[in-house]
């Protein structure tokens, strides 16, 4: 449903699509990617995305600068602290977020 109206929009690159699909698919990043969609905010701290999924705090930087570098995730420097939430100018965000949200 969701690639349907995607596809409907404009012309998707799909193998850009394939890129982004396989850099997060790893449980650690869709368990990242999900809590995104339901936290109800629009960024979390990177401190915070380690202690609510009981990650250690190196490994979810790693999974987050994978995921920044394929474009799915942005990330924002405030008064120290590092934000990150989706990157909504990315078309494959918008199918990942559909099938996270819509799974819950």
């Amino acid at each position: 449903m969701i690639w349907k109206r995607m596809r409907k929009r404009k012309k998707i690159d799909l193998s850009d699509l394939a890129d982004t699909l396989k850099s997060v698919a790893h449980s650690e990043r869709l368990a990242i990617l999900q809590l995104f969609c339901n936290c109800g905010c629009e960024q979390m701290m990177v401190k915070s995305i380690y202690n609510e999924l009981h990650l250690d705090q190196s490994n979810t930087s790693r999974h987050l600068g994978i995921m920044k570098k394929c474009g799915v995730l942005k990330r924002e420097v405030k008064k120290g602290k590092t934000y990150y939430g989706f990157n909504s100018a990315n078309d494959a965000t918008q199918c990942i977020k559909g099938l996270l949200t819509d799974s819950v």
